[in-house]
């Protein structure tokens, strides 16, 4: 059940294709139909998108700060406190990245369809719950 990189890249690229022609046919039909306000000039899209490439860019800095401070760390002649640190920074990185995607995909379409707070949220739970089971299966499957 384990997937090759060269597998996660192929289906990672698909999916980035597909939600270009997505987008590019929105704004194709929005420009010959002579819609007033397109989606591009969108104030939720821009504002969403702003926060995106913001966080986007302080994840990067921070990256390289924490490669910077590993290249530089002198490690201690205890074991564990080489990765622990190592972790806590790939931690902090990596939920950034999950909250970044989880505002692309849930609360920009939830605040450009005008969709309710207690649907999102009710949504969320149900996915988190989802993915705490899979983690469990997963677990007890010893997969």
């Amino acid at each position: 059940m384990v997937t090759s990189f060269r597998d996660t890249f192929i289906t990672f690229a698909l999916i980035g294709i597909f939600i270009f022609a997505s987008i590019s046919f929105i704004v194709t039909t929005q420009k010959d139909n002579n819609v007033d306000e397109t989606i591009l000039e969108n104030d939720v899209i821009n504002r969403t998108y702003i926060n995106l490439e913001a966080n986007l860019s302080s994840f990067r800095g921070g990256a390289q700060e924490q490669k910077e401070s590993f290249e530089l760390d002198v490690p201690e002649p205890g074991f564990g406190s080489l990765i622990i640190f190592a972790i806590v920074g790939v931690g902090q990185i990596f939920s950034g990245m999950i909250l970044g995607i989880y505002n692309v995909f849930i609360v920009l379409p939830a605040s450009i369809l005008g969709i309710s707070p207690v649907v999102i949220q009710v949504l969320t739970t149900i996915i988190i719950i989802s993915l705490i089971l899979l983690i469990w299966r997963v677990y007890r499957v010893g997969a």
